[in-house]
């Protein structure tokens, strides 16, 4: 009989000695059972154990190689066993018992999961069969709603342009917020110190800047967070002489680019890590490098193979060496001299030719599986897109 409940006795405990209690067992009845505590935990607890009649669970069968094997072919299992007594990570395996607490235990259960979630997520047919009608209409409306709000709030301060799309956030909500911007403006508009924001552009992000208007970059970044007091303090900081110093620090950098451009023989665009400050001097100190040099393209060889190729410029801190990319183009810090980076041209010139074809090569095929979705399910259109935008234009 198992016991419902322990009593100790009335007999002082003394240290390191035994220990008496009583058992009630379930038939109401006080069994009296003492504890060596001089023993060892194994042979108290199995005092314990008999005391109240527990049969312990047999235990586990340890999985053979050939289960193991087995189990990973029909997709139940983690990872198979390595060859050369190595784990998953490429460490050495101890002995067989860690590996086969990794393989059935946590290891298992976390990656089956994955690979169950990515069967799913990849089987389109699924996907499209289990589609619900009602949410599809009820997230175009959504989406219809949220561009007509970024409109609205366009023509209102007359931006260039409105971003929201750096928030990840559902066409509904995107709609309140830009809801709330164009309230403002209905009731605030008298304290702006500028008739129209154009040619700035508003970018809604939950990042925190320093300065909120980039007269480089020609950005006006608003927190969604932050109350309508301080989205009317920062656009009551715009006015005038800040549009017309962001159209002279366009001409700057455009007559800029063109030299640059010029002395480089490839396109030069901003990077993603890059401040348009930073990129904006970087392009000044390239052009004054380049007329006070004067002399020839250099390595116009090396070059004529890489015409298709673009310069990135990162940001100095995270690009302090030149290197060539996934997609051939060219990544440069924007501390580097013309010379640094033509050298950087000589060396992965080659391969950066070689790097474009086969961009322009899977591209080519991605384009061609796409039409033949497209026909197979019946779709208006198949496309690839990290996120979804939510960029209102003039």
């Amino acid at each position: 009989t198992a016991s419902t409940s322990l009593h100790r006795s009335e007999s002082p405990l003394k240290p390191y000695q035994s220990h008496q209690f009583l058992v009630e067992l379930k038939n109401g009845e006080f069994q009296k059972n003492s504890i060596q505590l001089n023993s060892s935990p194994h042979n108290i607890l199995e005092s314990m154990a008999s005391s109240i009649d527990f049969t312990p669970p047999p235990p586990p069968v340890a999985e053979t190689a050939e289960s193991l094997q087995r189990n990973n072919y029909h997709g139940t299992g983690s990872f198979q066993r390595a060859v050369d007594s190595k784990d998953v990570f490429g460490n050495a395996s101890r002995n067989d018992v860690d590996h086969l607490i990794w393989t059935a235990g946590w290891g298992a259960h976390a990656l089956n999961r994955r690979q169950r979630q990515q069967k799913l997520d990849r089987n389109l047919l699924h996907f499209l069969r289990n589609m619900n009608p009602n949410e599809i209409k009820e997230r175009k409306l959504n989406r219809i709603g949220a561009s007509a709000a970024a409109l609205v709030a366009r023509r209102a301060f007359q931006f260039s342009a409105v971003d929201g799309t750096g928030l990840g956030w559902s066409s509904e909500s995107l709609k309140i917020c830009l809801d709330r911007l164009t309230s403002l403006y209905d009731e605030h508009k008298s304290k702006f110190r500028t008739d129209n924001f154009y040619p700035f552009r508003l970018v809604l992000s939950s990042d925190e800047f320093n300065l909120k208007i980039d007269l480089y970059g020609g950005v006006i970044m608003l927190n969604p967070a932050a109350t309508s007091l301080q989205w009317l303090d920062t656009l009551a900081s715009v006015t005038d002489d800040s549009k017309r110093v962001l159209k002279h620090n366009r001409q700057i950098l455009e007559r800029n680019l063109a030299t640059v451009e010029d002395a480089l023989g490839v396109k030069v665009k901003k990077g993603y890590s890059c401040g348009s400050r930073e990129y904006h001097h970087c392009m000044e100190r390239l052009a004054n490098e380049q007329s006070a040099v004067d002399s020839e393209r250099s390595d116009e060889s090396s070059l004529s193979v890489a015409l298709n190729a673009t310069v990135v410029i990162e940001t100095e801190q995270a690009c302090r060496r030149g290197k060539l990319r996934n997609d051939g183009n060219f990544e440069v810090g924007a501390g580097m001299g013309l010379h640094q980076i033509r050298t950087v041209f000589n060396r992965y010139a080659n391969r950066s030719s070689e790097l474009i074809l086969e961009q322009k090569k899977e591209r080519d095929e991605s384009e061609a599986f796409a039409d033949r979705a497209t026909y197979e399910f019946g779709l208006q259109r198949v496309y690839k897109v990290s996120t979804a935008p939510m960029v209102s234009y003039e």
